[in-house]
């Protein structure tokens, strides 16, 4: 055999053995979430990691753990940020003073429809990136939970319902909602939350009406009050960005490959939709009541909601104001 003909298939098998290596030994990222396997957002990130094992072709995997297994709702963005995970979903429902200036959309009434909502946080693409970075998180994604409404056990139709009583909260800005409101607010991870409604611990919960029928929580919820307390509730996929930088430059671009592929964001959005535009129906037909408030009454409490709106300004500073006036002006206000 010629000497060039013995050094090529002598590389040819040192790369073949480097590969098989590489494919024994991943690269495995941790990637938890609080939604069961079937709800939307659990789906779509198992695709996201399906796709990146495969056009990795198994040098990196991401393994979804899906419904708190990994770590509940409050625990994941400090996870993130020590780097006890690589990737995860920053959820503005679990916002501390740890990038609460994140959470403009979540104002109370700031947004009514989901279509306002993305339009908002597509404005805030490049302020979110910044915020994040200062943080030591890497944005890759924006999307949404749907429109948040009102699960309770009785119906809450008019302003003064809602006086004396005890509803899950999911964040900062719903808690101080809940307040003005004249609600006693009651954090409690989303895992958590049939249990709290069905042993009486709560007189209802803030969520999103598409969660009657993943989370079953119309077992333990009779009414649906409708309320549109926020057209959305954010959430970023991001990674922590030492976890980032030390991924290899080809693997970073099978990340970002593999996000395009599945089209994550465009289907994040278009899920949340679909849900929203049959929760109506669905919640129905699992035996919930539907309570549309009055209008008039909708406004008096999109009034006394300006309190909450005044306390997330003070704790944000020049930041809350900057993200304010961003997402105020892609909604022409």
């Amino acid at each position: 055999m010629k000497l060039h003909h013995r050094l090529a298939l002598g590389l040819g098998i040192a790369a073949a053995v480097g590969l098989a290596q590489a494919q024994t030994k991943p690269i495995v990222w941790n990637l938890p979430h609080v939604t069961g396997p079937s709800y939307f957002h659990t789906v779509n990130m198992t695709a996201f990691g399906a796709k990146v094992k495969e056009l990795s072709r198994g040098r990196m995997e991401i393994r979804v753990h899906a419904a708190s297994s990994l770590y509940p709702g409050p625990e994941m963005l400090p996870a993130l940020l020590d780097g006890r995970v690589e990737i995860a979903p920053v959820l503005s429902a679990y916002l501390t003073d740890v990038l609460l200036e994140l959470g403009v959309l979540e104002l109370p009434f700031f947004t009514e429809t989901l279509d306002e909502h993305r339009k908002a946080a597509e404005a805030l693409r490049g302020y979110s990136t910044d915020m994040m970075a200062k943080r030591g998180l890497k944005l890759l994604t924006v999307h949404s939970w749907p429109t948040q409404q009102l699960f309770a056990n009785q119906p809450i139709r008019t302003l003064a319902d809602w006086k004396g009583k005890k509803f899950r909260v999911y964040g900062s800005e719903s808690a101080d909602l809940a307040k003005a409101l004249g609600a006693a607010p009651v954090s409690i991870p989303f895992g958590e939350v049939y249990t709290a409604l069905q042993r009486g611990v709560v007189d209802g919960a803030m969520t999103s009406a598409t969660n009657a029928e993943p989370m079953k929580f119309f077992e333990v919820s009779k009414f649906m009050n409708f309320w549109n307390l926020s057209g959305g509730s954010t959430e970023w996929l991001a990674t922590n960005m030492k976890a980032w930088n030390a991924l290899p430059k080809d693997l970073q671009d099978v990340v970002q490959a593999s996000l395009k592929a599945v089209s994550f964001e465009d289907k994040e959005w278009a899920d949340a939709k679909a849900l929203d535009d049959r929760a109506r129906k669905r919640v129905t037909e699992l035996g919930m009541t539907i309570v549309d408030p009055a209008a008039e009454e909708i406004a008096k409490a999109r009034q006394a909601s300006r309190s909450a709106w005044d306390i997330w300004l003070k704790r944000t500073g020049a930041n809350g104001k900057n993200a304010l006036d961003i997402a105020s002006k892609s909604l022409g206000r």
